[in-house]
């Protein structure tokens, strides 16, 4: 009777879809210290074509509370020009489990990819990127949208680090 169990959950789990979670990544320019940088403006401050612009207006205002929250101000004309860009892609997962990989459990889905780039704006030296990828689904989830983007800007450093 327990390997009848035991053979059932091992059959439900293997069955079950995978379950993408976001991946959040961030890199920043060896030796570059953000003290020295007070205000940020966006280079590109509407949405791309095509994009929903309140969704787009959700993650600009988010990467701008993200960035206050840190030290820094919103200005006409800052020290750090930010460039967001977002893009998305369907995609198709293909798992073989089973003797001989004979079960096949297909996984499509659309991902997102929101990426947050800070540039000097005298110098244009590129500073920090970030990139935070996930499974976005057809509807826009405005909490999840606040969630991942506040996760991509705990990434982005202080102005007092150094």
């Amino acid at each position: 009777m327990a390997r009848i169990a035991l053979a059932a959950a091992l059959a439900i789990a293997m069955a079950t879809p995978s379950v993408t979670f976001a991946k959040v990544s961030s890199d920043a320019t060896p030796g570059v210290n953000f003290a020295d940088y007070k205000t940020f403006y966006f280079v590109n401050p509407g949405p791309p074509a095509g994009m929903d612009p309140v969704a787009y207006e959700r993650i600009r205002m988010a990467v701008e509370q993200g960035l206050t929250s840190k030290g820094y101000t919103k200005a006409d004309s800052g020290d750090l020009a930010l460039i967001i860009t977002v893009g998305a892609k369907d995609k198709t997962d293909i798992d073989t489990w089973g003797a001989f990989g004979r079960q096949v459990d297909v996984h499509q889905y659309t991902e997102g990819q929101l990426s947050v780039d800070a540039f000097d704006a005298k110098t244009k030296r590129p500073l920090w990127h970030g990139r935070a990828v996930d499974d976005v689904g057809s509807k826009i989830n405005p909490e999840k949208i606040d969630k991942e983007v506040g996760k991509l800007m705990a990434q982005f450093p202080a102005r007092s680090a150094a």
